[in-house]
């Protein structure tokens, strides 16, 4: 039996959870809510390959997990690791992979762009997406005097 490609690159999807949760800022409740966690695993690991991964594993290790700022993060980092963070970053808050330089980004999926963690971040919903839903901006809202 082979490991996925999560679980060879990450070591399962609750470690990616976990590495995910120091780069973005949100938990792993949060994180895990948004459905996406395993297809971004997965994903992640067919796009650059598990020694990335494991490289960026192995350079948040030995870090505090709740650095004092994102700087101090990104200045013990060396470059590779760090430009996999900023993609992993990039994509839990967009629903969309950056790809390599000179390459178009990837919308993973409809639901990656709902799930972007920039909409909760903002205290909203993707448009379109979260209720009142689709089309409700073309009415006026209930009291409203026209």
């Amino acid at each position: 039996m082979s490991l996925s490609n999560a679980a060879e690159a990450w070591g399962g999807t609750e470690e990616f959870v976990a590495l995910s949760s120091a780069l973005s800022g949100f938990s792993v409740p949060e994180l895990e809510k948004t459905g996406m966690a395993e297809a971004y695993a997965e994903f992640v690991a067919a796009q650059v390959g598990a020694g990335p991964c494991r490289a960026l594993r192995a350079a948040l290790a030995g870090l505090p997990r709740a650095p004092e700022s994102v700087g101090e993060l990104a200045e013990r980092m060396a470059e590779e690791p760090l430009d996999l963070a900023r993609s992993l970053t990039c994509l839990w808050y967009t629903g969309c992979w950056p790809g390599r330089p000179g390459s178009a980004p990837t919308v993973v999926s409809a639901r990656a762009y709902a799930e972007g963690l920039v909409w909760r971040a903002l205290g909203g919903h993707a448009p379109g997406t979260g209720r009142p839903g689709f089309g409700s901006w073309s009415e006026a809202p209930d009291g409203a005097v026209r």
